[in-house]
């Protein structure tokens, strides 16, 4: 046997025929095979060593809940979900089915019985007014009669006057008589007192009447003046009187009717106010308030709505912005007005974007508000990052198609990346040479 066996191992050691080797196509397949792999695994060592990307992200905008203005019916609805809208655009119609008008019947009530109030007034106004100028009549004639009593009295006294100038002159004519006579002895002394007493007594009687007299004309220019003197007069007749009582009440009821007139104006117009404001609002048109698209619809045409019931929701898809989700050792290296690149799923040109809020793994967010948030499939600890868009630069990508909602990927600055590209660099040396060894066998 050992004979054997040493026989057959000199046979094979002096063999002719060459060793067979792989054929070329093998051996370029590999090759290709490595540089596909090399390639792939700079592309992924650039991605995901070299530059800092976020853990998962998505592109979103603030929501924009339009409310009906009023309790009503929406008989009109022009929009569906989808649609983009115009700022101003009516989107609702809403008719109100219980409309508040109690303002409008206090007003109309109000203004009702200012009216009646005016009327009140001017037929309080035309009674004064017919019985002053009843008065005013009775007072001309009283005065015209108290002037024609005066003229009488006057030429009474004026006659009498004269009588009494003419009993004058007798008697000086008796005493210059009386006088001579005495002084011849003719009639006694007494005779000549009697004539001396009569002279006088007719002079004072003159002096009275003259003094009646101008008393008359003082009597008379008063009364020419709507002023009595006199016994049982103080000032002016009972009539005057009553027709001065009566202007002063007609001034105070003019003053009102004023008063009532510009009240009833001034309800008037609060009136047409109501009125308008209830036509404005009997049929309300809801209108876009922004440049948009509707995201969301809560209400159908014929459906009863309450005050601040929501309608739609639009939002703004020139406005997103980038929520996204970053490793939270990272936190101290993200900086707000930070500058960052910002790529779309399947899209390969990058959107620069700024950090404007940075907030930890528990902070509580009122994500309502959004149009779209992120769903976390990671469970590590995980910051969110927001990123504000170019909006140019989103709206050159976009095409005009909307955005939101969109996966999306943060590109951080190389200068912020610290020991950690280092670190993934060391990971990644030691992934591609497990995976080279597993794929090239080494050569023995």
């Amino acid at each position: 046997m050992g004979e054997d066996t040493t026989t057959v191992d000199v046979m094979n050691e002096s063999s002719p025929h060459a060793p067979k080797r792989a054929p070329s196509w093998w051996r370029f397949s590999k090759l290709g095979l490595a540089l596909a792999f090399f390639a792939a695994a700079a592309y992924f060592f650039h991605e995901q060593v070299w530059t800092t990307t976020s853990l998962e992200g998505t592109v979103t905008s603030p929501l924009i809940t339009i409310r009906s203005p009023i309790d009503g019916v929406v008989t009109t609805n022009t929009t569906n979900i989808g649609a983009p809208v115009h700022q101003h655009e009516a989107l609702f119609v809403i008719e109100a089915h219980q409309l508040d008008t109690r303002l409008r019947v206090e007003l109309e009530a109000k203004l009702v019985a200012a009216q009646q109030q005016t009327l009140v007034i001017d037929r309080k106004i035309a009674e004064l007014s017919t019985l002053r100028n009843q008065l005013q009549a009775r007072n001309q004639v009283h005065r015209e009669a108290t002037l024609l009593r005066l003229d009488a009295l006057i030429a009474e006294t004026m006659a009498q006057l004269n009588r009494a100038k003419a009993v004058v002159e007798r008697t000086q004519q008796e005493l210059s008589r009386a006088t001579t006579l005495s002084g011849k002895g003719i009639i006694a002394q007494a005779n000549l007192d009697d004539a001396v007493l009569a002279g006088q007594q007719a002079r004072f009687e003159v002096e009275r009447l003259a003094a009646s007299l101008k008393r008359l004309a003082v009597e008379r220019t008063a009364a020419k003046n709507g002023v009595l003197l006199g016994e049982g007069y103080s000032d002016a007749p009972y009539s005057q009187q009553r027709s001065d009582e009566l202007a002063a009440r007609l001034i105070e009821a003019n003053a009102e009717r004023e008063n009532f007139k510009q009240t009833q104006q001034e309800l008037a117009s609060r009136l047409g106010e109501e009125q308008w404001r209830e036509d404005q609002i009997r049929t309300y048109a809801v209108n876009a308030p922004i440049n948009g698209m509707v995201w969301n619809l809560h209400i159908a045409a014929d459906g009863v709505v309450a005050r601040n019931t929501p309608l739609a929701d639009v939002v703004d898809c020139n406005s997103g912005f980038v929520e996204a989700t970053v490793s939270e050792s990272r936190y101290d290296d993200v900086q707000l007005g930070e500058e960052v690149q910002v790529k779309l799923l399947g899209n390969s040109r990058k959107i620069p974007g700024t950090i404007h809020t940075v907030r930890g793994q528990s902070s509580v967010v009122n994500r309502e508000s959004l149009a779209a948030w992120l769903t976390p499939h990671r469970y590590t600890e995980a910051m969110t990052v927001s990123v504000a868009m170019d909006p140019a630069a989103l709206q050159q990508v976009s095409k005009g198609v909307c955005q939101i909602g969109r996966s999306a990927k943060v590109y951080f600055d190389k200068k912020s990346d610290g020991g950690v590209g280092a670190h993934r660099l060391a990971s990644m040396i030691s992934l591609v040479s497990s995976a080279y060894a597993a794929i090239v066998p080494p050569v023995k």
